[in-house]
């Protein structure tokens, strides 16, 4: 008989701890942690190398800083103008498939008379072994 005068209480504290006592930010797998601001800057980049009919480059608006885009970016960064311009129209490497930039600077060789972009000094060797089938890749 006495158990059931503390049934009312007991179900009121569990209400209330179910309710006010699992909001805490570090609990809550749903929400995602706050972003800093400078993290979601907005990319925007400049294409003018043609028509894109044949692949999607995605939202550069809403690139964020672990995005493909966003390394690529800061890998390019470090050419000088005519360099970036000429990276981004290729895009990307045509031994790995990456993304030029993705892995820091791109390296420039001259194939057959034709600059081509690789992504790293690994990919040069394969290039140089069998241009024509990489060259293909690039056109």
């Amino acid at each position: 008989m006495r158990l059931t005068k503390f049934i009312p209480f007991l179900l009121g504290g569990l209400l209330i701890l179910g309710i006010y006592g699992c909001n805490s930010p570090e609990s809550d797998p749903v929400t995602p942690p706050a972003t800093p601001a400078s993290d979601t800057a907005e990319v925007h980049v400049d294409h003018d190398h043609g028509d894109h009919a044949d692949h999607d480059h995605g939202d550069h608006a809403s690139a964020d800083s672990d995005s493909p885009m966003t390394k690529m970016m800061a890998g390019l960064k470090e050419l000088s103008p005519e360099d970036h311009k000429s990276a981004m129209a290729q895009h990307m490497c045509p031994v790995s498939g990456e993304m030029l930039g993705t892995m820091g600077a791109p390296e420039k060789v001259d194939v057959n008379g034709k600059s081509v972009w690789i992504c790293c000094d690994g990919c040069k060797d394969k290039l140089l072994a069998d241009p024509e089938k990489y060259l293909a890749k690039v056109k």
